[in-house]
């Protein structure tokens, strides 16, 4: 259950990432989808705006995962600039913001579409089946 509820006094004193971020905590995949509400009641805005700040926040959070993740398998910067076009990163976050999917799972998948980029289309031998 939907155990972490920011009250107004925590609004006023939170903003911007932050106040997002706190709005996270603790929170589990099926009340993932639920902060748009608190997000609507943060910033002020319609639901539908609050659901676009939310699904940018995940944008934020897989981009800065995957930098990571492709930095410590030795893709450079500019490489994974050239390659982040092609991935559908919104897409996916939605899918994070909506509980659908985790952002380990979102990072995983992409992680697994920058690789086949990086193999001109090849796909993962791990992946691949043989029969």
């Amino acid at each position: 259950m939907f155990s972490h509820k920011m009250n107004e006094q925590d609004s006023n004193k939170l903003r911007g990432r932050s106040a997002i971020d706190a709005a996270h905590a603790g929170v589990t995949g099926e009340d993932e989808a639920r902060l748009d509400a608190t997000i609507s009641s943060l910033y002020g805005v319609d639901n539908e705006e609050a659901a676009a700040i939310h699904a940018n926040y995940h944008v934020d959070k897989i981009l800065a995962s995957l930098a990571k993740r492709a930095g410590e398998n030795g893709m450079k910067r500019q490489t994974l600039a050239d390659r982040v076009p092609h991935l559908d990163i919104p897409g996916v976050a939605y899918q994070v913001a909506k509980g659908k999917l985790t952002e380990a799972a979102a990072v995983d998948l992409l992680f697994r579409g920058l690789s086949t980029i990086e193999r001109n289309g090849k796909p993962d031998d791990r992946f691949t089946i043989y029969g």
